[in-house]
């Protein structure tokens, strides 16, 4: 009897100590514990329920202008670029709203691609004035790399075009060497300067417009890029000493015939050069295309069509009732000519072209502008 109690009393006080220390373990402060399994677990399950209210539905607008949920742009980037979002939205009238997503799939929308998605997410904010619904909506997607330039319905499909350029020239070379932040503002300052600029020509404004462009290789980006080449392949000159057919040369082939000034002409796709050779006396001849849709202009001093607009400072703003100005510092990649311009701002259009940029509700929309899915896409 004495030997089975002292065993339970043994057994007791075994049980009493562990349960204490059990205890004590999980009243300590997380400092004190070597493992902290606890709090994971609970960290990982409040996560993952707002993960998944997250992931419900399209994201809700939060700012009127820029809505950075993929955490992709810098300080100094996000800073110009509303710089430039809200003078384009007081000198032009229009509203032009950068978005980041993860990836779109985090949404669960059951959109396959981005072009969907930026279409539901234009008409679910509203982008862009109601009556012109010239609104515009950059969406980038790290996750998909791919980005999409949705536009209002108000936007003839030349827009189409223009934005393509963009998107090639000023974008995707930015995104394949993962400066998207870089890309995202260069991008959208691009964008803005075709949305400003000279309004489409009556050739551009033609359903099959950059078909015919595409006949004198004029049109850069995308499939038009593509049909212009082959147009151009079939229209070969003849040599004039053999009176045969000529070959054109490749991009990279036609490079070792042109100046340095040329070749960056045809990178940066501001002309087309072709070069042509005769396969019996290998007798050359080159041909040159001007793109009259490039943000480049020709340079007052190289005469290269290599001068961009690199800042815009407003001096005036426009009103109602009359233009504003602006001076345009200007750069020239080939021989690093720099002047300054000034340039008249057109007069507002409308009675009231901007909206609060701060916080926006939940849902809410800004204009109620729509889009029939107008724009151009890219991926890298």
């Amino acid at each position: 009897m004495t030997t089975i109690s002292g065993t339970l009393r043994q057994r007791w006080i075994l049980l009493v100590g562990t349960s204490a220390l059990m205890g004590l373990v999980l009243l300590a402060p997380e400092s004190a514990l070597g493992n902290t399994n606890v709090q994971s677990v609970l960290t990982s399950t409040t996560a993952g329920s707002l993960l998944a209210q997250a992931q419900t539905g399209y994201p809700q607008r939060q700012d009127a202008l820029i809505n950075d949920y993929g955490g992709v742009l810098l300080p100094a980037d996000a800073d110009r670029l509303r710089s430039l979002l809200e003078q384009t939205r007081t000198t032009a009238g229009i509203e032009v709203v950068v978005v980041t997503v993860p990836s779109i799939g985090v949404y669960e929308t059951g959109d396959a691609a981005i072009e969907s998605f930026a279409t539901s997410l234009f008409n679910s904010w509203g982008v862009g004035d109601v009556q012109r619904n010239d609104g515009v909506l950059v969406l980038f997607s790290e996750g998909d790399r791919a980005v999409r330039i949705e536009l209002g319905k108000g936007y003839s499909r030349a827009y189409d075009a223009r934005m393509q350029t963009v998107i090639d020239e000023y974008m995707l070379p930015r995104f394949r060497a993962s400066a998207y932040s870089t890309g995202l503002y260069e991008g959208t300052q691009a964008l803005v300067g075709q949305l400003t600029g000279p309004p489409p020509t009556a050739l551009e404004q033609l359903p099959w417009g950059w078909l015919i462009l595409g006949l004198g290789g004029l049109v850069s980006g995308g499939v038009a890029i593509a049909a212009s080449k082959l147009l151009l392949n079939l229209w070969r000159p003849r040599c004039e000493l053999c009176q045969v057919q000529m070959t054109n040369l490749s991009d990279t082939e036609a490079k070792e015939h042109l100046d340095t000034g040329q070749i960056l002409e045809l990178e940066l796709r501001s002309v087309f050069h072709t070069v042509s050779e005769c396969p019996q006396c290998h007798k050359h001849t080159a041909r040159h295309f001007a793109n009259p849709i490039t943000p480049f202009s020709a340079c007052p001093s190289c005469h290269y069509k290599t001068l961009e607009e690199v800042q815009r400072t407003t001096v005036r703003e426009p009103t109602y009732h009359s233009s504003g100005e602006a001076l345009v510092n200007r750069h020239c990649r080939h021989c690093d000519h720099g002047d300054q311009q000034t340039i008249t701002l057109s007069q507002l259009r409308h009675s009231d072209s901007s909206s609060s940029s701060s916080s926006f509700g939940s849902g809410s929309s800004s204009g109620g502008g729509s889009s029939s899915g107008g724009g151009a896409s890219g991926k890298w």
